[in-house]
């Protein structure tokens, strides 16, 4: 057992509750102590302060926001995290507006809370929480109004457990905001399972989703569950669902409104019971206006529809976002930091590549750096692409345009001679250029080259 120094309050009415908690935090080397009502939470944050405080939301003589407003005034930049079995979405935004840290539903994974409560002690005492965060749920920053609104509606969306869409530029982080939505509504400890449509062989598709049976075509050698049942009673998540072929989209579809898939081959369907988030990079009304997308199972999974803004969109969590992929490349406690020059390169790029972008922007910065502080050369980021107002800085828009071209038909030269170079092995690419496969899909198609080459007759 590791001892802390850090004191932690639990407010809990249920005694079994209570005293399992507070043995729990007490075997991880927390100093706990307890209360079981909001009259004795407040004397005890009287008594002495508290580095983190765990509350019931629904308290014998009053609630878990009446701890919190103590808390504001007591321990003022301790986290909070509240504990509901109710769920109540609006009260979640609500605490979240009021400075609570994390909204938890009853039941939920022990471990992940230790492991939440781990990270917010680990901060710097005082700090401003911008991260908004919800127990099992990735660790996401939204200091932005924009991203603030994205992730309040993805609160709202998940414990309605309604379908979503989620559109936006390829990079600005759908698949985070899926698995949050996720983690934050009454699926949570059901599985995820993230499927991207454009990567999966259109011959192989049909039987990854729907599942097959043994026998049902050439190399079937057993039955096959599918992807759709694999998430029974949780989330699938269809990534670049607009490249699904529409045929398969027509069967996605039935499967979607009569909650029943039928495996190929199979004669007999089975029932599922699965929330569905759908993602796309594509303008969502020319997508279907193209027959990218049918109509019918467009207005099926967008019942609520989020909308990514770009990262050139949210400019106040730049420089948030890349002080965590800092620490993340470095580890806690690193000496390693930007310079203020490093910093202001940050803030006015372009950003045309997203969270991704700026993610591998800093990784490639702390590999190829020497020295603790990382200056603007070490960035590597292109001069051209900045965020001015007028482009008065890079020599107005034909001259951004200019410098995007030239970038665009770079990297379309570097992916065709890698490709060549490992006999368009499309995986082992990926690995040479230190991408993932879904991205390395997603710039075959922006940069029009062919997904086979082109072999010619002699």
């Amino acid at each position: 057992m590791t001892m802390h120094s850090s004191h932690l309050l639990v407010v809990e009415d249920r005694r079994s509750m209570r005293e399992m908690l507070a043995q729990t935090l007490t075997l991880e080397g927390y100093r706990v102590t307890t209360a079981a009502t909001a009259e004795a939470a407040r004397a005890r944050l009287e008594d002495e302060p508290v580095h983190l405080i765990l509350t019931d939301l629904r308290l014998p003589d009053g609630s878990g926001l009446e701890v919190l407003e103590e808390s504001r005034r007591r321990c003022p930049g301790a986290p909070v995290i509240l504990m509901t079995a109710y769920g109540s979405v609006d009260v979640a935004v609500e605490a979240m507006r009021r400075g609570a840290t994390d909204f938890i539903c009853k039941p939920f994974d022990t471990k992940g809370l230790i492991d939440r409560i781990g990270q917010l002690l680990a901060e710097e005492p005082g700090r401003d929480h911008s991260s908004i965060g919800i127990v099992g749920a990735p660790a996401v920053v939204a200091e932005s109004a924009a991203m603030r609104d994205v992730f309040a509606k993805a609160r709202r969306a998940a414990a309605a457990s309604v379908p979503i869409l989620l559109t936006g530029e390829s990079g600005t982080g759908k698949e985070i905001v899926a698995r949050y939505i996720h983690a934050s509504g009454p699926r949570a400890n059901q599985p995820f399972v993230a499927v991207n449509c454009a990567a999966l062989p259109a011959q192989l598709v049909e039987g990854e989703l729907f599942g097959h049976v043994k026998g049902a075509f050439t190399g079937a050698d057993n039955d096959r569950v599918g992807l759709i049942r694999e998430a029974d009673g949780g989330t699938l998540f269809l990534d670049e669902l607009t490249e699904m072929e529409p045929s398969l989209q027509s069967k996605l579809l039935r499967v979607v409104q009569d909650s029943r898939v039928m495996p190929v081959g199979g004669t007999h369907a089975k029932v599922v019971d699965v929330r569905y988030i759908a993602a796309t990079n594509r303008n969502i009304e020319a997508a279907v206006a193209a027959g990218h997308l049918r109509e019918d199972l467009f207005y099926r999974l967008a019942v609520a529809v989020l909308r990514l803004p770009p990262l050139r969109e949210r400019s106040e969590d730049i420089l948030p976002l890349a002080e965590q992929f800092l620490v993340e490349a470095t580890g806690a406690g690193s000496e390693i930091r930007f310079s203020s020059r490093a910093r202001d390169r940050l803030l006015h790029h372009q950003w045309a590549g997203n969270v991704r972008e700026l993610r591998n922007c800093v990784e490639r910065a702390v590999l190829f750096s020497d020295g603790p502080v990382l200056g603007p050369e070490a960035l590597e980021l292109a001069a051209l692409p900045t965020m001015t107002d007028d482009n008065t800085h890079t020599g107005g828009p034909s001259l951004l345009k200019a410098g995007q071209r030239a970038a665009r038909q770079t990297e379309r030269a570097l992916l065709l001679a890698t490709l060549e170079a490992v006999g368009w092995n499309k995986r082992e690419a990926a690995d040479r250029l230190g991408i993932s496969y879904k991205t390395l899909f997603n710039k075959l198609r922006d940069l029009e080259i062919p997904k086979q080459p082109t072999r010619q007759v002699t």
